[in-house]
């Protein structure tokens, strides 16, 4: 694995990272034109993959999706030692992600970049229509991987007074704030508890008061750890069918039940029947093994095996 080392921080600070004043002048004059500073890894790659020739296989991984259009480039510029097989890996689809609104001349190097690699993997089969139609061919649907050994979940029991939870960001097309607004209406005990990395909108603690935690933070394992005490889980729908959030897959580890709301919320029954303790109408996560990263690293390797065999 090649971490690539850039000289603009990145928007996603974690903390050990400078972002400076002047980062945040470039970011916000350039991101839309040029998605800066992501466009820096086109320019980056080519340079990693000329330190590494030969290999038999190259699994590039976005986001950002620069990372593939540099390994597109690599390909133009050192033919003859860039990787035998070559599998573009995506987690969200970008010019054609309705959340993306991509500038048009950014389809060009999403085009190079298909064009180029031999296989695309995606999570979801629903993805699909997240790209161009000529290259669907190349499409071979691979989940997520994740190590369910690095995740060890709590023996639940019933809390006294009904836990759920929700574990990620909450943002423009996925804010509950109408959620907020209908659960400060009821007159019942609970303890919402949102996992997050940053402070949440001060109008959440104000609508729900006590009966609202917000947990910020936590890791990855924590949060598992913790979403397996909840009696269940909450998961606001993803307005888009090309998209289908990892948190699920960590929902199905904590192996605690599912609710699942729309923005706009519209359905005050189901949350009323789950704080009853029916759970009936709960997200099922199907084929949870598939998403093991034994299994799914098996998935890539497969490819190049197969192609070897025709």
């Amino acid at each position: 694995m090649r971490n690539i080392r850039t000289k603009w921080a990145m928007r996603a600070n974690d903390g050990t990272n400078r972002y400076n004043f002047l980062d945040r002048i470039f970011n916000h004059l350039f991101h839309r034109v040029l998605f800066f500073p992501e466009c820096e890894f086109h320019f980056l790659v080519p340079q990693i993959i000329k330190k590494n020739p030969n290999c038999d296989l190259l699994i590039t991984i976005a986001y950002p999706h620069s990372i593939h259009s540099g390994a597109a480039r690599a390909k133009k510029k050192y033919p003859s030692i860039f990787p035998k097989k070559w599998i573009a890996d995506c987690g969200d689809p970008f010019f054609l992600n309705p959340f993306s609104n991509a500038p048009k001349y950014f389809e060009r190097y999403e085009r190079e970049w298909c064009e180029a690699c031999d296989y695309i993997s995606i999570p979801i089969e629903e993805g699909k229509c997240g790209y161009f139609p000529e290259y669907h061919d190349k499409i071979r649907i691979i989940p997520q991987g994740f190590d369910f050994t690095k995740t060890p979940i709590s023996v639940y029991s019933k809390n006294e007074v009904p836990i759920f939870a929700y574990a990620g960001a909450l943002y423009g097309k996925r804010n509950p704030i109408d959620f907020i607004e209908y659960l400060s209406t009821l007159d019942k005990k609970f303890v919402f508890r949102i996992y997050s990395r940053n402070p949440l909108p001060s109008i959440y603690k104000e609508i729900l008061g006590d009966r609202l935690e917000n947990v910020i933070g936590k890791t990855r394992k924590e949060c598992i750890w913790e979403l397996s005490k909840a009696d269940f889980l909450i998961n606001v729908t993803n307005p888009s069918a090309v998209q289908s959030p990892s948190k699920l897959i960590d929902y199905g580890i904590a192996q605690r039940p599912i609710l699942d709301i729309n923005i706009p919320f519209d359905n005050p029954n189901m949350i009323l029947r789950f704080l009853e303790g029916d759970y009936s109408n709960s997200h099922k996560i199907d084929n949870l093994d598939s998403y093991r990263i034994e299994n799914v690293a098996k998935r890539f390797l497969d490819l190049v095996i197969e192609d070897k065999s025709k």
